[in-house]
This record gives structure tokens, C-alpha cells and sequence, in this order.
């Protein structure tokens, strides 16, 4: 769908319905080929587009686009796009684009844009020579291209502190969006990134979107914010959540907040305000804890050792009958931070198991919780040890489980990704589904690391 995007911002919106008109009366009724499809829009653009469909369908690769810009006053004298790829897929594409120009007019922003064009590494944008100087520039506005964009840093600082104040709602996801990519690719910091959420996502006007970025808060948090800074980082997430929590309207907006509180609480403090929550205590006007949140609570008090966790468990259970009351209840049963439960439940995941394969798989997620990586740490070459047999003798839905669940990814260090890249060079390609995984895990891992030691920089 993007790269069609793409194509028709490369044609032009005209020549695209014109080879659609073709195309249509030629193949009526009949089945194509793509070189079929791309004649019928060539005949009606006049562009060959051969070549443009070997770079965009045929070669692999994600490029980043930058915008570097001057100003002359309160104009702009130069702006020149940058395109960069990566070192393991080189390709550099052709991009037909839009760049947005935000600017703030006496407290009102307005956006306007300029067509641009790339195709290689560099290319100057002539069209916006002369336009007012901008607040925020964003190269992709619209959304025409299928690339990441990196925001340069005075466009940074103006989202920071103006976000909510955008009124396209397009802009603002895909400026958020780019943001999370810049965490991703060590372009910003981490914690710059959870500054940001907890200074603006509570004014986000749609609750989707801000669901989204809490989400990706708690990502940055758990895996690229170091381990020192973790705890605190945690803190203020959660009474960033807080805060949303009683600013917000009733319904989805409170269900997404209470939600965030629940996934960053990690301190004794935060957890007894959920159990107050829980327990009706304290309460928000309009908001109801539902019973997966009372789950994800006691859970939450299992893992961290708090005391009564066995009989908020079990009041829970008496409230839920269901399967799902049953598989939590068995997930808690793992999650406890004793050395003896370990063990048991280790035993058992490589024997009779829990019953049916989903009673295993909820007993195999609550194994592995970063709070109590020292108690875990004999399963760290366990899993190394094992998974490969696991891939060789059991079927996919319960080697799936198995890997998503024990993989120690919460080890976000050097160790842990050696060790897994000799298991990844032992394994070759003789095991293609376990060399997948641990490509892709190992990826997650590699990035992590990096992020972290970026975010400490």
C-alpha cells in the first residue's frame, strides 16, 4: 500500500488514473502480471517505470530522510534533503515527497508544504527558498513517502514543546512516530523520549495515538533506559500515568491510562496505590478496574514479593472462574520470586508440562520477570542449552510459546547476545524457524544494547 502511495506521488495523481483506465479496459475480466500492471501505468503517464519497480519492489531496504535547512532572517536560504540506508541493505530510492513547513504566527501554527524530490544521497529543495522560516519542518508531509524521517534538532525542540498544538492529525502520529524511530535508531535519547511522553501525551487529542506512545513509553523504558536509571525512569512514567488518569474524560481515555499506570508500576509505592485501585479504597469518578488490569495487579504483586499477593491471587481466582481466571492463576503460580518455584516450573516446562498447551504457555509467561534476573540466572544458558531440542521434538505452537516467553531477552547485555549468536552460528540453517527467531531476537537485543549505551552517552 505505501509503495502504491509512492507510486502515485511519483506519477502524479492524473497519469495514475489514466493507466488505471487502461489498464482496466485491456485486461477486463483477466488476471495480470506486474509487468503487465506497470506497462498499463506507463501507457497512461508517459514514464518508464521499470527500473522505479526493480529499486521499489524487488530490492530490500528502509532509507532516512533528513532535512537540513538555513535561514536568511525570517526566510529560508537553503534546504537540502538527506537520505541515508543501512550498512546491511545499501539501497538508496528514489523519493517524491512533500516537506511540511510548521510555523507559529502570533501563538497559531500553520503548515504548509513544498514538493521535493530524492534520489541518492543528497538532494536541495529549491521550492522552499524564500517560504517563511519554520518551526518544524517534517520531509514526509502527507505521507507520501515509505521511509523514516529524522528530525533535525530545532524541529525536536518545537515538538517537545508544542506537539498537541498541531491540528492534522496525520502530522501529529507521524511526528510521534518518527520520534519513536530516532529512540530506535539512536538519533534521541531514551529518556528525551520519556520526557516528551510525560510532558505531552496527556494532551494528545486522540486517545488511539496516545495509546500508541504509552505503549512505546513502556518499551523505551524496559528495554533502553539502563538498568540504574530504570527504577526512576519507571516512577515517573507511572505518575505521569497518574496524572492522566484523573485529567481524564470517562471511558477509553481512563481504561488507556489506568492500563499505563498498571504497566509501569515497578516501586513499592506505585503498587500499593494499584491495590488501593483494586480494592476500592481510593477510586476516579467514571473509572471501573476491570478484571484483567485486578489480574495484571496481582500479578504485578506476585512477581515483586509483596506481601499479601497470595491472597489478593486467590480473591481473584474466587472472582474468576473462567479460563482466563484459570491461566492467570497458573501464570502467578510461576511468577513467584523463590528459587524452588523456579526450579519446579522449569521441570516441568521440559516434561509433562501444565495440562493443555495453553496452561503451559500461561505458566511459560510468568517465568521471566527483570525484577528478579539474579534468581534467573542458571536459565539463561538453560534456555540455550534446551531450546534447540525443544525446536527438534516439539510442534510449532508450543516451540513459539517456548522461545517468546523463556528467550532472556530482559538481559539487555553483551553476554546475552554473544551467547546467542553462537547458538545462531551452531544452529545455521538447519533449524530455518529457530534461526529466524533468533535473527530477529537477536536484532531486538543488539538494538537494545545500543539504545542503552546511547541514552548514557
Amino acid at each position: 500500500a505505501s509503495v502504491l502511495k509512492q507510486l502515485v506521488a511519483t506519477i502524479g495523481l492524473d497519469g495514475f488514473r489514466e493507466g488505471m483506465r487502461h489498464y482496466f479496459r485491456t485486461y477486463a475480466y483477466g488476471n495480470t502480471t506486474l509487468p503487465q500492471f506497470l506497462e498499463a501505468l506507463e501507457t497512461g503517464s508517459g514514464r518508464e517505470l521499470r527500473a522505479w519497480a526493480d529499486i521499489w519492489l524487488r530490492t530490500p531496504s528502509l532509507n532516512t530522510i533528513a532535512a537540513k535547512w538555513d535561514a536568511d532572517g525570517e526566510r529560508i536560504s537553503g534546504m537540502t534533503l538527506t537520505q541515508t540506508a543501512p550498512a546491511d541493505y545499501p539501497t538508496m530510492r528514489p523519493h517524491t515527497l512533500e516537506v511540511g513547513l510548521v510555523r507559529d504566527e502570533g501563538g497559531t501554527l500553520t503548515v504548509t508544504s513544498v514538493p521535493a524530490s530524492i534520489d541518492g544521497e543528497e538532494a536541495t529543495v529549491d521550492a522552499a527558498i524564500g517560504k517563511p522560516k519554520p518551526s518544524l519542518v517534517f520531509p514526509n508531509y502527507n505521507d507520501h513517502g515509505y521511509t523514516k524521517v529524522a528530525l533535525d534538532p530545532e524541529s525536536v525542540a518545537f515538538a517537545r514543546e508544542n506537539l498537541e498544538r498541531i491540528d492534522d492529525g496525520l502530522l501529529r502520529s507521524l511526528l510521534w512516530s518518527s520520534l519513536w524511530n530516532m529512540v530506535r535508531d539512536q538519533q534521541l535519547k531514551s529518556t528525551d523520549f520519556l520526557a516528551l511522553v510525560r510532558e505531552r501525551a496527556a494532551k494528545e487529542p486522540r486517545i488511539d495515538l496516545t495509546e500508541v506512545i504509552l505503549n512505546q513509553a513502556q518499551t523505551a523504558m524496559a528495554r533502553f533506559v539502563t538498568e540504574s536509571n530504570k527504577e526512576g525512569e519507571a516512577r515517573l512514567l507511572f505518575a505521569a500515568a497518574r496524572d492522566g488518569l484523573r485529567g481524564a474524560p470517562e471511558g477509553d481515555a481512563q481504561i488507556t491510562w489506568m492500563r499505563a499506570m498498571v504497566n509501569a508500576a515497578a516501586h513499592a509505592d506505585d503498587l500499593a496505590l494499584l491495590a488501593r485501585l483494586a480494592d476500592g479504597v481510593e477510586s476516579v469518578p467514571g473509572l471501573t478496574v476491570d478484571q484483567q488490569m485486578r489480574w495484571d495487579i496481582a500479578l504485578k504483586h506476585v512477581a515483586y514479593g509483596v506481601a499479601g499477593a497470595d491472597g489478593r491471587i486467590a480473591a481473584e481466582r474466587d472472582r474468576d472462574r473462567s479460563d482466563r481466571g484459570s491461566r492467570a492463576a497458573i501464570r502467578a503460580s510461576v511468577s513467584w520470586p523463590d528459587a524452588a518455584v523456579k526450579t519446579e516450573a522449569w521441570a516441568k516446562f521440559h516434561g509433562e508440562g501444565y495440562g493443555s498447551l495453553y496452561e503451559t504457555a500461561s505458566a511459560m509467561a510468568g517465568f521471566n520477570w527483570p525484577k528478579q534476573r539474579d534468581l534467573l540466572e542458571p536459565y539463561v544458558e538453560g534456555f540455550f542449552t534446551n531450546v534447540r531440542g525443544i525446536f527438534d521434538t516439539k510442534d510449532k505452537e508450543f516451540y513459539s510459546d517456548y522461545f517468546g516467553a523463556l528467550f532472556p531477552a530482559y538481559r539487555v547485555e553483551q553476554a546475552t547476545l554473544d551467547r546467542s549468536e553462537r547458538l545462531l552460528a551452531e544452529v545455521a540453517d538447519t533449524v530455518p524457524t529457530l534461526t529466524r527467531m533468533l535473527r530477529e531476537a537477536n536484532d531486538e537485543l543488539g538494538r537494545a544494547i545500543r539504545c542503552r549505551a546511547y541514552a548514557a552517552s
